[in-house]
């Protein structure tokens, strides 16, 4: 019955349970003699684990990855989740895997090109989560919260794309890894929770480190930050945050674009830090230096303010000072006396010109104006992003 089972998983939508409670004293055949011997196949992997237990359950279910063969339909990977049954949040982590492989496979246009994926709970062995191709180990967070269970599965199958696809470096560059599977995280957060900010803690984590002067560039040697918690902010926070804000600078279009095409260019290999910049710079037709230089090796900070808004005739003038050194664009939401909402831009080239403030007038009167209402960028001091008459 359990292979019966396994076989019904693999053509179903909705989680099956494999093995039970019950079926934990049987739920492997014997083999002739003393021992039983499995004999596992994998191609295109980059490491190898397994796990052997006598105390968990086994979910299962199929999960869509796209068109992986190019023959024109959808294919599927068996998503499995193995855990005790004590670790009750657990319960959901088959349909975790489900979403995180689905949603990993559209988002970055690269399918899951494996059979299975499965996430096995280790409460008592590790308290967060640990890849490998086709497994991740994560503890077993009962006395965490929903989201949190849901975001180290996600986490730890997004690695699946990078470094298990796209094989980074991971003791040279840690960012690569981690802070891309971090921006793959919160885009996988932000379609299962919506309406919930997924990038509140990266945020709050790292503009902490940067008023704080605790950060290291985030193109230092991973091996040398210092304290710890610097690591964690250039190697997570920092790059999820940075390409959050490559993608306001470029449009959600042509990020799109270059983001698929960095991941499929170099798939199954292995890629520098120049390696994505030049994709990004290939596919959007632009020189991007000040970004990659002000962002990956220096430690300095974003600040644009409201200066002032002083009415001018039939119209207002706004003038927006650069208060920190990472030259960015100004994204504008302007509301006027009549109700009417306006965007406006300041290109960055404002500053790179060596400008520290830039204005523009619309007509009529003024009653707000904000910099970047939709977070898109880390600005160190969102106090001064503001004002209202």
């Amino acid at each position: 019955p359990v292979l019966q089972r396994l076989r019904l998983a693999e053509r179903s939508d909705t989680v099956v349970h494999v093995v039970t409670a019950a079926d934990l004293s049987g739920a492997t055949r014997a083999g002739p003699g003393q021992t039983l011997r499995w004999t596992f196949r994998a191609d295109s992997v980059r490491d190898v684990a397994y796990s052997v237990t006598r105390a968990s359950v086994w979910d299962a279910a199929r999960t869509a990855v796209g068109d992986r063969d190019g023959d024109g339909s959808t294919d599927f990977a068996r998503v499995d989740a193995i855990y005790r049954p004590t670790a009750f949040r657990w319960a959901q982590a088959a349909r975790y895997a489900q979403h995180s492989v689905r949603f990993l496979s559209q988002y970055t246009g690269f399918s899951y090109p494996w059979s299975h994926m499965t996430a096995v709970e280790g409460g008592g062995i590790i308290g967060g989560g640990m890849e490998y191709p086709m497994m991740t180990l994560i503890g077993d967070y009962s006395t965490a919260g929903e989201s949190a269970l849901y975001g180290v599965v996600v986490h730890e199958i997004a690695h699946m794309w990078v470094p298990m696809i796209v094989s980074t470096d991971e003791r040279r560059y840690s960012w690569m890894d981690e802070g891309t599977t971090t921006f793959n995280e919160n885009q996988a957060r932000r379609d299962f929770f919506p309406g919930v900010d997924p990038l509140s803690s990266d945020r709050s984590g790292y503009i902490a480190a940067a008023r704080g002067r605790e950060e290291g560039e985030i193109m230092r040697r991973s091996d040398y930050h210092y304290p710890g918690a610097a690591y964690v902010v250039a190697t997570y926070n920092k790059p999820a945050l940075v390409l959050e804000a490559l993608r306001g600078v470029l449009g959600e279009e042509t990020f799109s674009r270059a983001y698929r095409e960095f991941i499929a260019r170099w798939a199954f290999r292995h890629p520098y830090p120049w390696d994505l910049w030049n994709t990004f710079e290939n596919v959007s037709g632009r020189d991007l230096d000040w970004f990659w230089h002000s962002w990956y090796f220096e430690t300095w900070i974003l600040d644009q303010a409201v200066e002032s808004v002083v009415s001018e005739g039939g119209g207002t003038r706004i003038v927006i000072e650069d208060r920190g050194k990472v030259p960015m664009p100004v994204l504008l939401s302007i509301r006027l006396a009549s109700g009417e909402q306006l965007r406006r831009e300041i290109p960055v080239e404002s500053w790179l010109a060596g400008a520290r403030s830039a204005s523009i007038t619309v007509p009529g009167q003024v009653t707000q104006v904000e910099i970047d209402p939709e977070l898109r960028f880390p600005d160190a001091d969102r106090a001064n992003n503001r004002w209202s008459r």
